[in-house]
């Protein structure tokens, strides 16, 4: 694609590569356009993604292939290569060998991604790293995989035309779904099939002959074709990608299950995460800084012929201000942050964590009624407290509290207002908001508090662990994603709560030397429940149940001990 950086001459994935927090100050994510997956369910029949090797479909769009299970759309595989070079000689392993292993991860993982939407699987074993000298080869089975898919793409289940293909609704064997009993629904032809493959200037010589090999085979067929970064995230640079190419790029935002999956896909490949069958001073292939990109919460995909549905406007990326305001209708505390032992807890942890006594100037993002807002301003010279919901800002202004400027506003857009006013920041707490934002909101929210912090500034942030409903994600991934873009400078965890605090100019996290963060937890100081540090359990829920909670911060059940004064945090 037009505006893609130049390659450098040589390139190695031992070297540490670009970080992520580069791709997050670098990235314009609060502009990239968000597919529509319901609408590219209703444009295509079927889509055919092609893999260079064993794992690239799962780094770089496995979310996406979940999204599309879920929407009903059939996938048929097309894996080029068994990726038996992935391993040196030094390991005194075959290529058969390597090739099983491989095989057997990839089907693993294509199981835990699309279930039953996993159509038809064609392996074309050409040689790893060799594909080039095969152009003529891999364009004759594209073209005939394609075909063969456009014939399928006109038909479906004569159950129901239309019948959503879930994930349980087929083996998972690799074999099509399509059976002679179906019969012809919405047009068919190669116009209805979607073409996924490797990025053409990835600077890996199969990713770009598949690239290039099968955007020439879709564009002769007439099925659409978009493409996939994978390694150019680690050699890339974002300072020098033209804004041509951000503005034909577009964005899956996952929901939890489906990056909850492609992180399960992940762990499928042992081979290349972990130290299967390596000497000790050889590292695992994907080492925690290349897995960096492939925990984002987004995944991009490069779009220059307009081929994915775009939907009208991010701003469902976080949940609407409307219902969190109606919380307050049948109570002035809805979130119990006065009474509840856990919300009391969570405070006084996250006081005792921040680094230094003077917090200097403090912005608090999703200050709610300001409980811990009046509880930073004793130590800052000044606070911005911000909040989407009206209600809750309206009893906040009621603590009288010195210093605090309250405002009204949404995330991300308040952080460039307050960067346009020049306002700089000491400290940022980020507490227990970030599930609220989807993957891209969040991150456009992380990039505006990193551009609005000082040198040596330091940013907090606090996640509830348990289970989240009907919001865009959980505490788990967002505690996740902050510590991938941002070196943790101190961190706790127990079974109701994480903590970190970041200080983003000691470096880039996370280190090629250590391992990847949803994995690692030897630095975490980590305190189970007891009856005297209880489980704080239940739903988030934005909207009206049917057993008459109401509000996001609703709870299907609380501790027993949750009353209780006096206990020692």
């Amino acid at each position: 694609m037009r505006g893609m950086p130049a390659a450098p001459a040589s390139w190695s994935s031992r070297e540490p590569g670009t970080s992520e927090r580069t791709w997050l100050r670098g990235t314009p994510w609060a502009s990239l356009g968000h597919l529509d997956v319901e609408a590219l369910a209703a444009r295509y029949s079927r889509v055919v993604v092609v893999a260079a090797h064993p794992d690239d479909e799962t780094l770089a769009v496995g979310a996406f292939l979940a999204m599309l299970a879920d929407a009903g759309l059939p996938v048929d595989v097309a894996l080029v290569t068994d990726g038996e070079g992935s391993h040196s000689a030094a390991t005194g392993l075959t290529f058969e060998v390597v090739r099983e292993v491989r095989r057997r991860e990839f089907d693993d993982a294509l199981g835990v991604l699309l279930g039953g939407a996993l159509g038809r699987v064609e392996r074309l074993a050409l040689p790893d790293g060799r594909v080039a000298d095969h152009r003529a080869e891999l364009a004759a089975a594209l073209e005939r995989v394609v075909r063969v898919t456009a014939a399928e793409a006109s038909t479906v289940s004569d159950q129901s035309p239309s019948r959503a293909v879930g994930r349980d609704d087929a083996a998972t064997d690799g074999t099509s779904t399509v059976t002679p009993s179906m019969t012809p629904v919405r047009g068919s032809g190669t116009e209805r099939v979607l073409v996924v493959a490797p990025a053409e200037a990835d600077a890996h010589i199969d990713h770009d002959t598949c690239g290039a090999v099968a955007r020439d085979v879709a564009a002769q067929l007439g099925a659409a074709c978009v493409s996939y970064p994978l390694w150019w995230w680690h050699w890339g640079d974002p300072s020098s990608v033209a804004e041509t190419v951000w503005e034909r790029s577009v964005l899956a935002v996952p929901d939890v299950a489906s990056l909850q999956r492609k992180r399960a896909a992940i762990a499928a490949y042992s081979s290349q995460i972990g130290t299967f069958a390596r000497p000790a001073a050889e590292p695992a292939m994907l080492d925690a800084g290349v897995l960096a990109h492939f925990e984002r919460l987004v995944e991009t995909l490069f779009d220059p012929g307009g081929a994915l549905p775009r939907v009208a406007s991010s701003d469902d990326g976080r949940t609407p201000a409307a219902s969190f305001d109606a919380m307050f209708e049948g109570s002035d505390d809805p979130w119990g942050v006065e009474t509840r032992w856990y919300e009391r807890r969570r405070r006084a942890l996250i006081e005792a964590m921040l680094p230094d006594e003077h917090l200097g100037r403090v912005l608090d993002l999703g200050c709610s009624t300001g409980v811990l807002t009046q509880v930073l301003a004793e130590r800052a010279d000044g606070v911005v407290a911000v909040d989407g919901s009206a209600q809750a800002l309206a009893r906040a202004r009621l603590r009288d509290v010195d210093g605090v400027d309250w405002r009204h506003a949404e995330l991300p857009s308040v952080l460039d207002e307050l960067a346009d006013e020049g306002q700089r920041f000491d400290t940022v707490a980020l507490s227990e908001i970030g599930y609220f934002l989807d993957g891209a909101t969040l991150l456009a929210t992380l990039a505006g508090i990193d551009a609005l912090l000082r040198d040596d500034g330091v940013v907090v942030v606090a996640n509830w662990l348990h289970p989240t409903r009907d919001i865009p994600l959980d505490g788990r991934l967002v505690d996740e994603q902050v510590r991938l873009v941002w070196p943790t400078l101190a961190r706790y965890e127990d079974d109701d709560v994480a903590i970190v605090v970041a200080r983003p100019s000691n470096g880039d996290a996370p280190t090629a030397a250590t391992a990847p963060v949803s994995r690692d937890t030897r630095a975490v100081l980590r305190i189970p429940s007891t009856s005297a540090n209880p489980v704080y359990t239940g739903d988030f829920r934005p909207h009206s149940s049917t057993d008459g909670e109401r509000g996001i911060g609703a709870v299907s059940g609380e501790s027993a001990r949750d009353d209780v004064e006096g206990e020692a945090s």
